[in-house]
């Protein structure tokens, strides 16, 4: 476009801000440059104490330009090249899950049925491609859904292919359709990938609201359809953050939200109105909080209302001795929920009706002690330090709690006794692969597990290290004492006539 001088420009007067206004083309006349950057320049142009300088500036202004537009190149490459790597990434992903369905369809007699019955081909393939590679479960399941239907979006695959398209746009387009037929799934895919006016890659935010708006518009489900399968998936979601405090989310339907809310608000305001000196915002959450521990609300300030919960709920943390009695700082557990600073956990456990229970670990390897018995079924004594002793499910990179998980016998019953040694916190998916054989596990040294996965693939999980993060970790060849007791010790009772290990043992 031609020069043009604005006021700023002619008289190096600053308008607008700490910087001149500038327009001005591009050029590869150094002569050019230096007249046209010269508002912009004469601070540092000054101090090259050269006529010279000024042209050399400009030439090093113009040797940047051309750098950042080679670099930008290669990053747009890099982009086309990275989303066909994709695409062969989930052609990949389809191979596998062909094969492990064929692997689950050879298993023996029956066996591929109560696969079917109680974990779908697609979580088995999703665990597999999660331990071998760090990815989420999450991610992992999403790519399998794109990947195990490429008629259904084709488009969006043969755009990949081309390097057209990444795979998180894919991957948006293949959830935000997950409800709609083949066919409009084809025209939505069709609609946001129509190439631009000017020809630039498709922004973001503008492919968002593409989307969104082709997907209204074939959308012939209705809204009650689709308010149906949202509330389908409401549910409670906690996260603890590192400040000692955290999230709790609440997803339902938009009445009840607004029901609370205004209730809320309508009795915070009022004991604002009282004189209560917590700000609103911390009023309504200190309802909130009280009226799910306790089903009811509360006037109560702070720390009183703190302390009132307490005897309609249980918050469970594990605190060594160390940092108990202040010789340590290390961070301590919410079993489940995740960890909190040692300060923090020397606030709770030091509250006014804290209960205080010991847990008697191993110093070296800081695995729980427990004891057994001879029946099928675990008293709730041995259940609870089975529990101890797991920490959690003792599947592959499960933190599942082990107080949610069902207590496995490693070797089916009456072969294998109900000890500790024999005895494992599994979650239901994890217990599921290993009844039905599509994974199996097998006890180790250390007393370790090792499963061994359709592929071949084997990880070995421990017990759970109740003093991680207070000693440095044990040495592999240090000797680790049996915390089973002596035959005599163990408790006896009449055997149950149970032939298979089925859950929940």
């Amino acid at each position: 476009m031609p020069y043009v001088a604005s006021p700023a420009e002619t008289s190096a007067v600053r308008s607008g801000g700490p910087w001149p206004v500038l327009r001005a083309r591009w050029s590869s006349d150094p002569d050019h440059w230096a007249r046209t950057l010269d508002p912009v320049l004469d601070p540092v142009l000054t101090q090259l104490r050269a006529g010279r300088g000024r042209a050399r500036a400009a030439a090093a202004l113009e040797g940047l330009a051309r750098a950042g537009e080679r670099v930008l190149a290669a990053i747009q490459a890099l982009e086309v090249a990275k989303a066909r790597l994709e695409a062969d990434l989930l052609a990949a992903y389809g191979a596998l899950a062909t094969i492990e369905a064929q692997q689950i369809d050879a298993l023996p007699a029956g066996a591929a049925a109560r696969v079917s019955a109680r974990v779908s081909p697609e979580r088995v393939v999703t665990e597999e491609i999660a331990l071998a590679t760090g990815v989420g479960t999450g991610e992992v399941a999403r790519r399998l859904t794109l990947a195990t239907a490429p008629r259904r979006h084709r488009v969006v695959l043969n755009a990949l292919r081309a390097g057209r398209l990444s795979l998180h746009r894919a991957l948006q387009v293949a959830s935000d359709t997950a409800l709609l037929p083949d066919a409009d799934v084809t025209t939505v895919a069709q609609a946001v990938l129509a190439p631009t006016r000017d020809g630039q890659p498709l922004p973001q935010r503008t492919f968002t609201a593409r989307l969104r708006r082709a997907i209204a518009s074939v959308d012939t489900r209705g809204s009650a359809e689709r308010h149906a399968h949202a509330r389908a998936r409401r549910g409670v979601f906690g996260r603890l953050t590192d400040d000692g405090m955290g999230w709790l989310t609440v997803t339902t339907d938009a009445a009840s939200v607004a029901a609370v809310m205004d209730h809320l608000d309508t009795t915070a305001r009022g004991l604002r109105g009282a004189g209560d000196a917590r700000t609103l915002d911390q009023l309504r959450a200190d309802l909130a909080t009280d009226a799910l521990l306790r089903g009811s609300g509360t006037t109560e300030p702070g720390p009183a209302h703190a302390a009132a919960g307490q005897a309609a709920s249980l918050a469970w943390i594990v605190v060594p001795f160390e940092v108990a009695t202040g010789q340590a700082d290390t961070a301590c557990e919410l079993p489940g929920h995740g960890w909190v600073t040692a300060t923090h956990a020397r606030e709770i456990i030091t509250r006014p009706g804290s209960v205080w229970a010991t847990l008697p670990v191993d110093l070296r390897t800081g695995r729980a002690l427990t004891r057994a018995t001879r029946t099928y079924r675990p008293t709730q004594a041995v259940l609870e330090h089975v529990q101890a002793v797991d920490g959690t499910c003792r599947g592959p990179d499960c933190h599942v709690p082990a107080t949610r998980c069902d207590l496995d016998h490693e070797t089916p019953w009456p072969t294998g006794p109900t000890s500790t040694d024999n005895l494992h916190a599994k979650h239901r998916l994890h217990h599921n692969l290993k009844t039905t054989g599509t994974w199996t596990s097998a006890p180790d040294t250390d007393h370790g597990l090792t499963w061994t996965t359709l592929t071949g693939r084997s990880y070995t999980t421990h017990p759970k290290n109740w003093r991680a993060g207070v000693d440095p970790p044990a040495r592999r060849d240090d000797p680790v004492p049996r915390s089973d007791p002596p035959p005599s010790q163990r408790d006896s009772g009449p055997a149950p006539p149970v032939e298979h290990d089925q859950p929940p043992f």
